[in-house]
C-alpha cells in the first residue's frame, strides 16, 4: 500500500482523483434522494424513547446509504442509546445481522420493546468493551462497525482494528470533540488504516491495503 500524508478539501468531490472515493462521496456521503425505507423508518424514529441519546435523521440516513452500498454481514454498534440508528443499520436487509451493545441502564426493557421491529437485531445491555473485546477475539469479526453512544469510543475502535480486513468499514460519531479529533490525527497514520473520510460529525475508516492511503476532509 502507498502511504501518502494527502489530504483533499472534497466538500462536493472536487480534488478526488480516486474514482472510487468520488462515487462514494457524490452517491453514498452526499446522496440527498430519499430510499424507500425512509418514510417507515421515520415512524420508527418517533417512537424510541427521546430522552435516550440519538443522532439527527440526516446521519442515520447515512449510515442507512453506508450499509446499503457495502452490504455487511454482520454489522456490530457499540452504543445503543435509543435504539434509532441501530433500525437504520437493520433495516436495509433482513439477512444482515446486527449486534447493538450498550451498558445496562433503566430503560432497557423499553429499547429492547422499539427494536423487535427488526428480526435481526441482537440487543445486548452489558460491558461494551469486554463484549466486543470476546466477539472478535473468538473470530467473529463485524464488516461494519458503528461506534456510536459510548464513552469507551477509542477503546472500542482500538480493540477492532487489529481484526480488520479488506471489508471492513469503521464509523466513528461525535467527532467535534477535541480528545477525539487528536485521537483521530494518530489513528490515520496508522499502517493498517487505509482510505479515511472526516466529516463534521462523523469519520470513516477503510482498511483495505490495495488502495492508495488517503484521507479526505469533507
Amino acid at each position: 500500500m502507498k502511504l501518502t500524508d494527502n489530504r483533499w478539501l472534497t466538500g462536493r468531490g472536487f480534488g478526488v482523483h480516486s474514482p472510487w472515493a468520488y462515487d462514494l462521496i457524490e452517491n453514498v456521503i452526499n446522496e440527498r434522494l430519499p430510499y424507500y425505507a425512509y418514510e417507515d423508518l421515520y415512524y420508527f424514529w418517533e417512537k424510541a424513547p427521546q430522552y435516550l441519546p440519538q443522532y439527527p435523521q440526516s446521519r442515520d440516513e447515512l449510515l442507512f446509504r453506508l450499509v446499503n452500498r457495502f452490504n455487511p454481514r454482520f454489522i456490530l454498534e457499540a452504543g445503543t442509546g435509543a435504539g434509532v440508528s441501530t433500525g437504520y443499520l437493520a433495516s436495509v436487509s433482513k439477512s444482515s445481522r446486527v449486534v447493538t451493545v450498550d451498558a445496562p441502564h433503566p430503560a432497557e426493557k423499553e429499547v429492547r420493546r422499539n427494536l423487535r421491529k427488526f428480526p435481526n437485531i441482537e440487543y445486548i445491555p452489558a460491558d461494551i468493551l469486554k463484549t466486543v473485546k470476546g466477539m472478535v477475539e473468538s473470530g467473529d469479526i463485524p464488516q461494519f462497525v458503528h461506534i456510536a453512544h459510548t464513552a469507551l469510543w477509542r477503546e472500542v475502535a482500538e480493540a477492532i482494528i487489529p481484526y480488520a480486513g479488506t471489508d471492513t468499514v469503521i464509523v466513528v460519531e461525535d467527532m467535534g470533540s477535541k480528545q477525539k479529533k487528536e485521537w483521530w490525527n494518530e489513528i490515520i497514520k496508522d499502517s493498517r488504516v487505509g482510505v479515511t473520510f472526516q466529516m463534521k460529525k462523523a469519520g470513516l475508516l477503510f482498511f483495505d491495503p490495495k488502495m492508495n492511503k488517503q484521507h479526505y476532509v469533507l
